[in-house]
């Protein structure tokens, strides 16, 4: 999100960023009070995609309708992860956009929806295609495995949740027994299958090396700026020093994991950690964990 609002800017608009506290949540009172006159858009993550935060959606959808101002969000991280009601909860989003290889679709095609009479500029001019929206030939094979996808994903959901907070909950138990590790986000408002750890003493980058060496997919950030050797914009906002941030870990469950894997990374991520932090010449064990 932050690329496009940089670019808004290059074009003469004026971009209000707002802070976050420390787990990564946005304070809808600071929202609303960033509103001005001629503010005429607001777009808020519904939960982050590296620490895994869920952001207050709805309290901040009711205030950008008090003031009339159309709400987006983001929510490619959150379908078939948490339930989205657009009738109730949900109701005052006026603008929601989604990708399908998030929830196990093909990859290469999103959706954006539109709540009934907002109106927005045309992304592509042409045909009719897409209500006259979008120019161009429909992927129609990417909207139809879209379509199928986000029904699976969203079939008893409640179960598959519960199912995977188990495993998210023994692995988070597990990792916060190595010493001077923190969990990065928010201890309870995350998502079922996110975990973000800091690992102090260690670079984050080496770890992942290593951790890849033993089959342990990772990663140390944004999987949308894996290239990047920069600390996490998101953990330095949230008030992680630079070389903390550099030792960052997430790790995410998938509908393949198993009881078998946690087991694994609980037996691997230790050992790995220890080994590491052994090369460093700053590290003196202690036994303290932060949560």
């Amino acid at each position: 999100m932050l690329y496009p609002c940089e670019y808004l800017e290059t074009k003469g608009f004026n971009v209000t960023y707002l802070p976050v506290d420390r787990y990564g949540l946005v304070d809808p009172s600071e929202v609303e009070a960033a509103i001005r006159k001629d503010t005429i858009f607001i777009s808020v993550m519904y939960a982050n995609n590296e620490i895994g935060t869920i952001e207050p959606i709805p309290e901040i959808g009711e205030i950008a309708k008090e003031h009339g101002i159309p709400f987006h969000t983001d929510a490619v991280q959150v379908i078939g992860k948490i339930p989205l009601d657009m009738k109730q909860k949900d109701r005052n989003v006026d603008m929601l956009s989604l990708s399908s290889h998030k929830f196990y679709g093909p990859k290469g095609i999103g959706a954006l929806y539109l709540r009934e009479r907002t109106e927005i500029e045309n992304y592509m001019h042409g045909g009719g295609q897409e209500r006259k929206k979008r120019a161009g030939t429909e992927n129609v094979a990417g909207i139809v495995g879209l379509g199928k996808a986000i029904e699976l994903a969203t079939a008893n959901l409640e179960k598959h949740n519960e199912r995977t907070k188990k495993m998210r909950d023994r692995l988070l138990a597990g990792i916060l027994e190595i010493p001077d590790c923190r969990l990065n986000g928010h201890p309870e408002k995350r998502l079922p299958d996110n975990l973000n750890f800091s690992f102090e003493y260690i670079e984050g980058e080496s770890l992942l090396l290593m951790l890849d060496q033993r089959g342990i997919c990772s990663s140390t950030g944004s999987a949308c700026s894996s290239g990047s050797l920069e600390p996490s914009h998101v953990l330095r906002a949230i008030g992680l020093p630079p070389e903390i941030a550099q030792g960052s870990l997430r790790l995410t469950l998938g509908d393949e994991n198993s009881e078998e894997d946690i087991d694994y990374v609980l037996e691997v991520l230790p050992e790995t950690v220890g080994k590491l932090r052994a090369m460093s010449p700053f590290y003196k064990p202690t036994t303290a964990c932060e949560k």
